[in-house]
């Protein structure tokens, strides 16, 4: 019986192997498919409510003025002023102004060109923002009756120009019609009429980077630049939904009253303008994840180096090496902290790759700019853009500055106190010099360093400039004699900066100069300079801390153990099955 019990349990012993060797094979298969599978991943939010094409009296929501008052003064006055005229004390400080609501003209709307937008229109900007602007979502902050509240506020009391509950006041709000799907043929007739017909290029550009007619102003004298299609999250009125091509279709088909970006209902039939939605969506190759906080592409802190085995490390962007590492997005943010403190900074992220060898590591470094600029041998701008230096970002004398509706209020400080020119554009990467002898999470500050933990900067110029500098603080920065970094390309294209950057691994100088390891994760920071807005010096965008990850090169085990594995596991399944069949033909005649 004992015998006949362990038979049993045998048998169910190569069965469950059977089961365990093919879970394991199934188990390795449903991973690997899940990381490909999540790779492709990118979350948006469900978008608002379309209001029904026709012909309205403006207005559904009906709130509480004097609860909408005290929402408006609580939370909006900051930015957009105590009459609602877009003055308020943050304004001077902010490169995208703020609504001035007096005349009742709105970007964002589902009506025609020139029109009230609906209410839901106006509620939907209060809840979802004003993405690429400092306009917040207040969905999460303000409730619905709250938001309803102060949407009413606005209408009644702040718009002074033009009457909601006007009677001869009508609205039409745009039909979507039939969505026609992306496709090659689509976006190929979207791109010309973009080129041609609707001529968006010349304000959009070539590759639609905004780099086109920079101009231009709105209609309270204030630059306005032509958006940049690629990065459909900073699109004003993409209502945390950057990758739907219905955006875009609104947009063309109202225009943005206030600015100089038209109505194209007239020119261009319905299935024309889907066309175009489908080219300006197509110009954005890749759809990252998003922060549901920021509305922006998702960050992740860890730089991936891949090991270049053979054939040496690229020199020209277009390599075909630089496909097999994805560039990872890095977020940039004012220089404010410290004086001068510089609150319009126009470049907000920079698309980093790197690639190593034994001997050498090359940085990649791609980032949007509107205008190509840099001094000459005199000091003067190489090339007149017109717009930036002196249009969009003037010189701020600080002590004679008040607000018009306050005079009483004293001088900004520390608000672009020096005078602004043109400069050299420019990028640095900065590495802790000793970064090896730093126990995490201890850094260098990570603005230039400081007097204990000093920091190598790597910066370039358009000028052909590289740099090798010292800091121990940021009025202690000092270039020292070192050659070690080299630039062997930098190309300005279509609105977009690429640079490289390559060093030695490991330099003579080891005080001073960081020396670079696979395997670990090493600190670094970027900073980033339009010269054409006046950055120079501390007037700058910059980062926070990200890391530079080297990846140990592959050994080629790793390409000869896996088969030899596999091969094996399926070995050991036959077997297995061979001998649970043997063992049931052994058996038949035995009594159970």
């Amino acid at each position: 019986m004992i015998d006949k019990i362990g038979q049993k349990r045998a048998g169910i012993g190569l069965k469950g192997a059977i089961f365990g060797l093919g879970a394991v094979v199934t188990a390795a298969f449903v991973i690997g498919t899940a990381g490909l599978a999540s790779a492709q991943v990118f979350s948006v939010a469900p978008a608002p409510k379309e209001p029904s094409p026709g012909t309205y009296k403006p207005g559904t929501l009906a709130g509480s003025v004097d609860a909408g008052k005290g929402v408006y003064f609580r939370k909006c006055v900051w930015c957009h002023g105590p009459d609602g005229a877009g003055d308020g004390p943050s304004a001077i400080r902010l490169a995208t102004k703020p609504r001035n609501f007096n005349q009742g003209t709105f970007k964002i709307r589902h009506t025609g060109s020139g029109e009230l937008p609906t209410d839901e229109d106006l509620f939907n900007t209060v809840t979802h923002g004003l993405p690429g602007s400092v306009m917040p979502a207040w969905g999460s902050i303000l409730t619905e009756q709250e938001r309803i509240d102060v949407v009413t506020f606005i209408k009644k009391e702040l718009v002074k120009d033009r009457e909601f509950d006007d009677p001869d006041e009508e609205i039409t709000v745009i039909s979507y019609g039939t969505q026609i799907p992306s496709s090659p043929e689509s976006i190929e007739q979207g791109r010309d009429i973009f080129m041609n017909k609707a001529k968006c290029v010349e304000c959009h550009g070539v590759e639609g980077r905004g780099n086109g007619n920079l101009s231009q102003r709105g209609d309270w004298g204030f630059p306005i630049f032509p958006a940049n299609l690629q990065k459909p999250w900073n699109l004003r009125g993409n209502r945390r939904d950057p990758y739907n091509p219905r955006n875009i279709f609104r947009e063309v088909s109202t225009g943005l009253n206030g600015t100089p970006m038209p109505s194209f209902a007239e020119e261009l039939s319905e299935e024309e303008r889907w066309h175009v939605a489908n080219f300006v969506m197509s110009l954005t190759t890749v759809k990252r994840p998003l922060d549901p906080e920021t509305s922006k592409p998702a960050i992740g802190f860890v730089i991936k180096s891949r090991y270049v085995e053979e054939g040496g490390l690229p020199s020209d962007a277009s390599d075909e090496k630089w496909a097999v590492v994805p560039p990872q997005y890095v977020g940039l943010a004012s220089q404010i902290i410290q004086p001068p403190r510089h609150f319009l900074r126009t470049i907000d992220d920079i698309r980093v790759r790197s690639l190593y060898n034994d001997a050498e590591v090359v940085i990649l470094l791609e980032w949007d700019d509107r205008t190509e600029s840099m001094r000459d041998e005199s000091g003067e701008a190489k090339y007149d853009y017109k717009r930036l230096s002196s249009i969009a970002f003037p010189a701020i004398n600080t002590d004679q500055y008040t607000h018009e509706n306050d005079n009483k209020r004293g001088p900004l400080k520390d608000v672009n106190p020096e005078p602004v020119g043109v400069y050299n554009d420019g990028i640095a990467i900065q590495f802790a010099q000793k970064w090896q002898e730093l126990s995490s999470p201890q850094k260098p500050y990570f603005i230039h360093g400081d007097k204990k933990n000093g920091v190598d900067i790597w910066k370039w110029q358009s000028d052909g400039t590289i740099e090798e500098i010292e800091g121990h603080g940021m009025g202690t920065l000092e270039t020292r004699a070192d050659t070690n970094v080299k630039v062997p390309f930098a190309k300005w294209n279509n609105g977009r900066w690429q640079v490289i950057i390559k060093r030695a691994m490991l330099t003579e100088d080891k005080e001073k100069s960081a020396q670079l390891e696979s395997g670990q994760n090493i600190p670094m920071t970027f900073f980033a300079w339009d010269g054409d807005a006046g950055e120079v010096d501390g007037r700058m965008a910059l980062s926070t801390f990200y890391y530079l990850m080297m990846e140990p090169p592959i050994p080629n085990t790793v390409y000869i153990v896996p088969p030899i594995v596999f091969f094996v596991l399926i070995g050991l399944l036959f077997w297995a099955r061979a001998a649970a069949i043997q063992y049931k033909k052994d058996h038949e005649g035995e009594e159970g």
